[in-house]
């Protein structure tokens, strides 16, 4: 006998297809999740930067056990004073105590041998004896009580600035560099003086062989003249193409870059150094302190290349 066939609106096939290929992308968006997150690209950590930040953190620590101890030592000394003083006075208010227990003492004796006749009863002035006699001893034992926490204190402040002049030592001594200058070379060419100061360069002439409008010259007589910085007018080194025309200048000319460094201003002595390099130029740099002001000369002698 013939089956029948079942009729097509009730088929499976389309719901079997629509889970197979729903199935089918959850795990596709799977395996795309599982790639994504596993590929990361690797984080490359400068060594210079890590060891700047180890210097910085080590140079932090320094001026802070420094800070501590300098405060620890005054706090010592006012410890010292203030002890001194206050044993004094412990050490009186103790005599004083002792003097007047002896003579209440004294007193309490004499009056227990006094005559059993007299009309007036002792009784009471001893009980009040007794008790002032109570009350002294035991200011007496916190007087004591106060000077022994007193030396306490003072023994373990002195302990504690031995332990941190002891560590500030072994911080001095890790810290300590040993840095040694190039050799200067014979002076051949014209020197092109450059300052760096307020992290940005102030040269004398800028790359067009002008006067630089930077710097106020202050003429000291003659053709001597002092060269004072003005703040925020410099050139920074974040513009690399002002920064680069004036070294190509400077490399035309046949001339060496001779740096007058300000101590707020070596970063940019560094990055400097490495344009001038790239350009093939010679340099020789003098560091000068903060507030000094530089006069040239034309018979002034500009640091040697190195």
């Amino acid at each position: 006998m013939r089956k029948l066939r079942p009729k097509s609106d009730q088929s499976l096939d389309l719901l079997l297809d629509t889970l197979c290929n729903v199935f089918g992308g959850i795990i596709l968006i799977s395996c795309l999740l599982a790639l994504l997150t596993n590929h990361q690209p690797a984080t490359l950590h400068d060594p210079t930067e890590t060891s700047g930040s180890q210097g910085r953190l080590l140079a932090e620590r320094i001026e802070a056990a420094k800070s501590e101890l300098a405060g620890l030592q005054k706090l010592n000394l006012k410890m010292k004073d203030s002890g001194q003083d206050k044993l004094q006075t412990l050490t009186h208010e103790r005599d004083a105590l002792q003097a007047t227990q002896d003579r209440l003492r004294k007193l309490q004796a004499a009056q227990m041998n006094a005559d059993t006749g007299s009309a007036k009863n002792p009784a009471g002035d001893l009980t009040e004896i007794h008790a002032e006699i109570k009350a002294l001893d035991q200011r007496l034992v916190d007087a004591k009580a106060r000077k022994e926490a007193a030396e306490k204190k003072a023994g373990d402040l002195a302990a504690q600035i031995q332990s941190l002049r002891s560590k500030l030592t072994a911080e001095d001594e890790t810290h300590v560099e040993h840095v040694r200058f190039p050799k200067e070379r014979e002076i051949t060419k014209s020197a092109a003086n450059v300052l760096l100061k307020y992290g940005a360069l102030y040269p004398l002439f800028n790359s067009s062989g002008e006067k630089y409008s930077g710097i106020t010259r202050v003429m000291k007589g003659g053709e001597d003249f002092e060269a004072i910085p003005k703040k925020a007018e410099g050139i920074p080194m974040s513009n690399l193409d002002t920064v680069r025309r004036l070294l190509a200048s400077h490399k035309r000319a046949g001339v060496y870059v001779s740096l007058c460094v300000y101590p707020d201003s070596f970063e940019t002595f560094r990055a400097l150094k490495v344009l001038i390099l790239e350009a093939g130029l010679d340099y020789g740099f003098d560091v000068y302190p903060e507030h000094f002001i530089i006069t040239f000369s034309p018979k002034g002698i500009s640091p040697a290349p190195l």
